[in-house]
């Protein structure tokens, strides 16, 4: 198989299966308000106006008024309540507001965190970054991560602009994307810990298999990087410089094994890494709150981490868009504590909340503020410079 055959395979994959997501969520969301009649196998029909306990509906094309007496009764969360199901734009009308104010401001911190840990895992390397270069650069990051296909494109444009700091460009794009593996690994231990937290097999045991098939590979991985035995073993070294542009290849493997020689910058990145993900659960909780979502914090600390995990996986669709909805609708749906409506549209307010602090990142190309100055290029170029003469790059030690 060719090279352009296996892309337009992964695309047709990728779009096929956002096709099939938002087919399924046409069938299975009310974009309306809607009551069920009689029992529990009785009828959705659609809801026109409520006015106390009477309810004009619309039902095989004629309206006519109902009362309560006609709805069947539903149990959630022990409470008896009317069958009803708002549909997305009364969810979305009736948010609170300052619930999602909360939640916007939640997110800030986190794009700050993330430049801070890119600090710490460039300077691994050895490449100095300062703070503020970091925070343009991943702000930008962000907002490419919407701008291209996928959620991980802004790591492309972002590992291209880091690489514009130093001469180290190999070290520093392979070390954006162990920055992007660090990120996940601290999706699945904080969703792991909060399963262990409140375990419930009903709830959690589907997903339990997920984390473990992602915990061993990470695991996996990490093992490679951090044993040299493993290395020896697997004859790694030998068999890439036998590859086409083994002496990258190389680099890229020294660039890894960096790591193993930085463990307080390696603790200090996942510790960050914690911190900021357990404030973009915050961030959801509130986004379901404003909603009128119910449910424990920690069943939304594991559903919304594992929505961020199916984003990041390389075949979803763009933003995985209706892959995600699909899955929300599948996590907090169960036990009928939220409607399919109000699943949907903390999928989009979580994407929205990303996007609102990924907008700045567009002035960072408009502006050229990606590029470092003459001053810092001059200061690069010496310090590229002496290491080079020194024969010590920290990116090369094995």
């Amino acid at each position: 198989m060719t090279a352009a055959a296996r892309r337009w395979g992964l695309r047709l994959l990728r779009y096929g299966l956002c096709a099939a997501a938002i087919a399924w969520l046409v069938t299975h969301v009310p974009w309306h308000d809607r009551v069920r009649l009689g029992d529990q196998n009785g009828p959705w029909v659609r809801l026109i106006e409520q006015d106390g306990e009477r309810f004009i509906i619309e039902q095989g094309g004629q309206r006519r008024t109902i009362t309560l007496a006609d709805i069947h009764v539903a149990e959630v969360a022990g409470r008896q309540v009317p069958d009803i199901e708002l549909g997305i734009p009364r969810v979305l009308a009736g948010i609170d507001r300052q619930k999602a104010l909360w939640a916007v401001l939640l997110f800030l911190p986190v794009v700050l965190l993330q430049s801070l840990r890119l600090v710490l895992m460039v300077g691994i390397q050895g490449v100095w970054l300062s703070p503020w270069n970091a925070t343009k650069l991943t702000f930008a990051g962000n907002f490419f991560n919407f701008a291209l296909p996928g959620t991980t494109g802004g790591d492309l444009i972002k590992a291209y602009y880091v690489a514009q700091y130093t001469h180290l460009k190999t070290e520093v794009v392979t070390t954006i994307f162990l920055d992007r593996a660090v990120g996940l690994l601290g999706l699945v231990i904080l969703a792991a810990g909060a399963m262990l937290t409140q375990w419930d097999p009903d709830r959690f045991g589907h997903l339990l298999a997920v984390l473990g098939a992602i915990s061993a590979a990470l695991a996996a991985g990490a093992a490679v990087v951090f044993s040299r035995r493993i290395r020896d073993e697997l004859r790694l070294p030998a068999l890439a410089a036998r590859l086409p542009f083994g002496a990258q290849l190389l680099r890229v493997g020294r660039a890894t094994i960096a790591l193993r020689h930085h463990k307080l910058l390696v603790a200090v990145s996942m510790l960050l890494t914690l911190a900021l993900q357990a404030l973009v659960m915050v961030s959801a909780v509130f986004a379901a709150r404003a909603l009128g979502m119910e449910g424990s914090p920690a069943s939304f600390f594991v559903y919304v981490s594992v929505g961020f995990l199916i984003a990041a996986i390389p075949i979803s669709p763009p933003q995985a868009i209706g892959v995600m909805e699909a899955a929300y609708v599948s996590f907090f749906t169960r036990g009928d504590l939220n409607t399919p409506s109000q699943a949907v549209a903390l999928a989009l307010a979580v994407r929205l909340i990303q996007l609102v602090w990924a907008l700045p990142g567009v002035l960072v190309p408009l502006l050229g503020a990606h590029l470092p100055k003459r001053s810092e290029l001059a200061q690069l170029e010496q310090s590229d410079a002496t290491s080079t003469g020194d024969g010590a790059q920290p990116a090369a030690s094995s």
